[in-house]
């Protein structure tokens, strides 16, 4: 089942610890969050590693109810396919207004190969901050109100707390996003 079921490699074993040390640590001592048992007693050291700190309060209540660890990663690896799945939904039923459109492209961004064949990598399966940042960015442009900009900033922060590479393609994919609408943006 999925308390016990690992076939990949040792990365899930590294994630399955990182999301266990959120649980651990953060009602315990919040501020020392990133002080964790490993490489001790090298300070920060959950710095060295994705910090999925967003995928670690996502599991919290699990390791909290007492789920092992590799429980806690197996149910996260199912959120992050079924999130990652609902976020590209919604963006594309805000570009076209098409449901079905929304659920192909769902399916097609969560079952793709980069995620499939980076099921160990946590990080990657929580990418669902890329199309809510695109989507937030998108409306920013469009309806120029502060709760855009609000809702953009907590994607990019979301998506930097989730791991240190999604941040970057966030970033590049609001770069390219921002340069092919800044029409919209200069529009009156």
């Amino acid at each position: 089942g999925l308390n016990h079921l690992s076939t990949w490699n040792d990365d899930e074993w590294l994630n399955a610890w990182a999301v266990s040390w959120v649980a651990h640590q953060l009602p315990r001592d919040p501020l020392h969050l990133l002080d964790a048992n490993i490489y001790h007693p090298e300070p920060q050291a959950l710095a060295y590693t994705e910090p999925l700190v967003i995928p670690g309060l996502m599991g919290a209540p699990l390791r909290w109810l007492g789920a092992s660890p590799l429980l806690t990663y197996n149910v996260l690896v199912l959120l992050g396919f079924t999130l990652t799945a609902l976020a590209m939904y919604a963006l594309i039923v805000s570009w076209t207004g098409d449901h079905w459109a929304g659920l192909v492209a769902g399916a097609l961004l969560a079952f793709s190969t980069p995620l499939l064949t980076r099921i160990p990598h946590l990080q990657i399966l929580h990418l669902y901050w890329l199309p809510l940042a695109v989507l937030s960015l998108d409306r920013l442009m469009t309806r120029r109100r502060n709760r855009d900009a609000a809702w953009l900033g907590a994607c990019v922060l979301g998506a930097g707390l989730t791991s240190g590479y999604l941040v970057v393609f966030v970033a590049f994919a609001l770069g390219a996003a921002f340069i092919a609408r800044i029409r919209d943006w200069w529009a009156p």
